[in-house]
């Protein structure tokens, strides 16, 4: 990808950090970054008698007050040194994200903006960006003390070699190790055949022993890749989004494919990515 790395922005606290998070990575990229602010009219009815100046004073009201926001946004971009441009949508935040999604770097976004409910884990906002974006969508919650690098997950499908990829180059560019996780289960097919006519221990280590080999051999060709990162590799026995939500404790980023091997294609998110999007201790990389 060659496009800008884009960030919503609408002054809240998350979309601060968010902000800070692209600003950061746009920078690291040599990026532009395009920080988006939305502004629409609100639900509640003016009533019949409302005159359309008193509508026109709405409608310019909300937008001085996303164009403010946008500005500050900008400001804040420049003072980290970042080559940042500013514009301001009408219409709904997912909407306009996704729509620039198409052909960008990423597209960064808070857990929860200016409407957020603190009691959701993750706001409208943040889920449906990350479910229909065309890149790379990256959720910011706030950081843990003792971050210990990045983590991504993987099973060996097309959407987790790609997220493998995209981590490698995100712990290149921020120079952080990286923890390669890959979680497998006994396959539910197995009580449907003939019983092994060996241990059933030694079909679970023989298994894991499958699945190591099969990471390290997709691990390969991105090591070669990108020999400055450090990379721990480790494959466990258990539920992937156990074992995901368990790392992404002390990290610094989780990454995640859209979709693993057991994705159906009508889904937008897959069982694993949608569940660590909502439950990850840390920020969320999901890659389509």
């Amino acid at each position: 990808m060659s496009g800008s790395v884009i960030v919503g922005y609408d002054g809240s606290e998350g979309s601060q950090m968010a902000l800070r998070w692209a600003a950061a990575a746009a920078k690291d990229r040599g990026r532009t970054l395009e920080i988006i602010t939305t502004w629409s009219m609100p639900a509640a009815d003016l009533g019949i008698g409302a005159s359309s100046t008193l509508q026109q004073e709405l409608i310019d009201e909300l937008r001085d007050e996303a164009q403010a926001a946008n500005d500050a946004g900008a400001q804040i971009a420049a003072d980290m040194g970042v080559n940042a441009v500013g514009e301001l949508v009408a219409g709904r935040t997912a909407a306009a994200l996704v729509k620039r999604s198409e052909g960008a770097e990423m597209v960064v976004v808070g857990s929860h903006g200016a409407g957020g409910l603190t009691g959701f884990l993750l706001g409208s906002v943040s889920r449906q960006v990350a479910a229909h974006a065309k890149c790379p969508t990256v959720v910011v919650r706030p950081p843990v003390a003792d971050m210990d690098g990045i983590v991504v997950g993987v099973d060996g499908s097309e959407h987790s070699l790609k997220a493998l990829e995209w981590a490698f180059e995100q712990a290149s560019f921020s120079g952080l190790p990286l923890h390669v996780v890959h979680s497998w289960e006994i396959p539910p097919t197995w009580s449907m055949v003939e019983v092994p006519s060996y241990e059933p221990e030694v079909l679970i280590r023989d298994y894991g022993n499958t699945e190591l080999r099969e990471t390290s051999e997709a691990m390969a060709g991105f090591r070669e890749n990108f020999p400055d990162v450090k990379v721990r590799q480790e494959v466990m026995k258990g539920s992937p989004v156990k074992a995901l939500v368990k790392a992404s404790e002390n990290a610094a980023l989780l990454v995640v494919g859209s979709r693993g091997l057991g994705g159906f294609k009508g889904l937008l998110l897959g069982s694993v990515s949608h569940a660590v999007v909502h439950k990850a201790g840390c920020t969320v990389a999901v890659v389509p």
